[in-house]
């Protein structure tokens, strides 16, 4: 997490640790093939010697008040330390986009929620999963995500386009999207907009290249596998809004970098939508074939004082969730733990 004082842990170089003090950490994949291997498990730190990393960079355990992982990850070659990990979501244990995946979280991700002092939950959502599984609530503490502002907020949109950020798994649910989109595009045939669906492929991938062909105007649904940071804010502000139908999630990104920029949000009213979002976006029911969704993307393409309003109320939540509320929140939670 950028901003927290102390030292950093990347796996980046042949020995399979490196260990750094500043806050700019390296991008490179590490080059040792079983620590590839390793990473793509989510087992890294057990082809390497954390203690020796550390000793490197002339820093005794001893002199460590306590550790701080962005994952769900607890430091197992240092047990006697005070630990605070990340928890994100527990959406693969419902909607797992791999066996694996799933045997990670029923039977892995467990052993690190013991293990760890406390946990950080990424909304309030995710702590009430946590304490579902059995973790005490007095380990859980709400960190909501942050986010920077770095341009001024949009004004008014430049196109009928939709943009959808998410991967091609079930939890995504954009197969919803699609058959929504494609409905609206039948009774309404004159929409000057497409739907752009940015993410990467997955297990879903083949069934909605199908749907897709099998709509009336498949030349109106994109699919784009990635987009560098200034082509994906260039998507985010050509765009009418985003949107998100998701069935679960542990704080949806996505939706908070469309705000930043200004962009209105349409998105399906689940809990942790509603935990953060309620009076900035529009919401969606998912169990009426889309009509809602369709009923309220009508509304804001024709209504510029509402989509002016969702913007600014967008944008405002985007300033109070910024970045140094998310440090300061990490921050207390670790010299919580060093007392």
């Amino acid at each position: 997490m950028p901003g927290l004082p102390g030292f950093r842990l990347q796996i980046n170089n042949i020995s399979g640790l490196h260990c750094i003090i500043d806050n700019e950490l390296p991008t490179d994949l590490p080059r040792a093939r079983r620590i590839r291997w390793l990473q793509r498990l989510s087992l890294t730190q057990h082809g390497v010697s954390v203690r020796a990393a550390i000793s490197t960079a002339g820093i005794m355990a001893d002199d460590i008040e306590a550790v701080y992982s962005p994952y769900c990850d607890y430091l197992f070659a240092l047990p006697l330390l005070k630990q605070v990990i990340t928890c994100h979501d527990l959406t693969p244990l419902f909607f797992p986009n791999s066996r694996k995946a799933w045997l990670r979280y029923r039977f892995w991700t467990p052993i690190h929620l013991r293990r760890a002092n406390r946990i950080v939950a990424i909304s309030g959502y995710v702590a009430d999963q946590l304490v579902d599984l059995g973790v005490p609530a007095s380990k859980v503490e709400v960190v909501w995500n942050g986010i920077a502002l770095e341009r001024p907020r949009l004004t008014c949109p430049s196109s009928h386009d939709l943009v959808m950020l998410a991967r091609h798994d079930a939890n995504k649910n954009v197969a919803f999207v699609l058959r929504a989109f494609g409905q609206l595009l039948e009774q309404r045939p004159d929409w000057p907009g497409r739907l752009v669906v940015v993410g990467r492929s997955g297990r879903q991938t083949l069934s909605l290249q199908a749907l897709r062909r099998s709509q009336s105007h498949p030349e109106r649904v994109e699919f784009v596998e990635a987009l560098d940071g200034p082509a994906l804010v260039e998507r985010l502000r050509t765009s009418l809004a985003l949107v998100s139908a998701s069935v679960m999630e542990g704080f949806d990104y996505p939706v908070l970098e469309a705000k930043a920029e200004g962009l209105p949000t349409l998105i399906s009213r689940i809990p942790v939508h509603r935990e953060l979002h309620s009076g900035s976006s529009l919401f969606f029911s998912l169990d009426d074939g889309g009509e809602q969704f369709r009923n309220a993307l009508i509304r804001l393409a024709q209504n510029t004082a509402l989509w002016t309003e969702l913007s600014e109320r967008g944008y405002q939540l985007a300033k109070r969730l910024d970045l140094s509320r998310q440090q300061q929140g990490i921050q207390a939670l670790l010299d919580s733990v060093s007392r």
